[in-house]
């Protein structure tokens, strides 16, 4: 989706690559054969939103276990065996525990590193199976692990590149994030509250266009920052629920007066995605004005196009 994207290109590309990597992986994989089924009384689900830090400027979460079974095969086609390949080094594959995941990125406008991100999931992996896993690859990169105890986490990192760490609790609760943010997290995770005015009143905007998105599987809010493309854009929330076929759900808030820059921009973004004709679902999108002040967006596309979408937006 082109409105977040504030960044320079090839910082934009990395971010949402690994963002729909991790989404994707999620769908691929979760339903494979061999995949261990959630036991029926299992431990209260955790509160994923919970754990991001007051504020984020992007937060993308996936509901794993809702999603049907039906959807692995047809978004393989995708690629998605290429996300495996690690039950050689480690034993298992880590990846096919998940549950939940959410990805963030802190809001532009606070003191932070452009790249900082976090991926946080719910996953039934072993906490010692999945930090030994990680030690493993950072030893196969020729670097040089480290294990740290941080409150209920343990983490590792890399000595020689202390940029990334993995954190993961004794209930399932992981963390794949760096620097400041990591520490966010973690707090967060903590229950240690965080945050000024301004950040709490962005977590209440998530959480508020989060209810309106339901009962989508995936969702995607977006809340830009001082430097946006397009000012006027208040917040985007998008969701996506994955039925017999696909239903899209979204809107734009938005000042009056940039409302009309919003749809047009849409608008050249649906069209130019459905010329490619394992997408054209995309061009029965509708962008409508239903108020002053805010777009809303619409659709049904045919579920066998969706692995077809992915790929169009992970292309670089």
């Amino acid at each position: 989706m082109t409105l977040p994207k504030q960044e320079p290109a090839g910082e934009r590309r990395v971010t949402w690559l690994l963002l729909l990597l991790a989404l994707a992986a999620c769908v691929w994989l979760v339903r494979r054969p061999g995949v261990r089924a959630v036991a029926a009384g299992a431990a209260l689900r955790l509160d994923l939103e919970s754990v991001v830090p007051s504020g984020p400027a992007l937060l993308v979460t996936v509901d794993v276990e809702r999603l049907g079974s039906g959807v692995a095969q047809e978004l393989l086609r995708a690629g998605g065996g290429a996300l495996l390949g690690l039950r050689e080094q480690c034993g298992f594959e880590p990846i096919l525990g998940l549950r939940r995941v959410a990805f963030a990125m802190p809001f532009r406008g606070e003191a932070r590193d452009a790249g900082d991100f976090a991926l946080i999931a719910e996953t039934s992996a072993d906490q010692p199976a999945v930090l030994a896993c990680a030690e493993k690859l950072i030893r196969k990169r020729g670097g040089q692990p480290v294990r740290s105890s941080l409150g209920a986490f343990s983490s590792v990192r890399d000595r020689e590149k202390p940029l990334g760490e993995v954190a993961m609790r004794a209930d399932g609760l992981f963390i794949l994030s760096g620097g400041q943010y990591f520490r966010d997290v973690v707090d967060a995770a903590g229950g240690a509250a965080g945050g000024d005015e301004a950040s709490r009143l962005r977590t209440q905007v998530h959480l508020g266009m989060r209810r309106k998105l339901l009962p989508s599987q995936l969702q995607l809010t977006f809340i830009p920052g001082p430097s946006s493309a397009l000012p006027g854009v208040q917040a985007l929330g998008l969701g996506l629920e994955v039925k017999d076929d696909l239903e899209l759900r979204g809107f734009v808030a938005c000042a009056e007066a940039a409302c009309a820059d919003a749809r047009e921009l849409l608008q050249r973004w649906k069209d130019d995605l459905a010329r490619d004709p394992s997408v054209s679902g995309v061009s029965s999108l509708r962008v409508v004005q239903g108020q002053p002040s805010q777009l809303a967006i619409s659709g049904r596309l045919a579920r066998a196009q969706l692995a077809a979408l992915l790929s169009q937006l992970i292309a670089p």
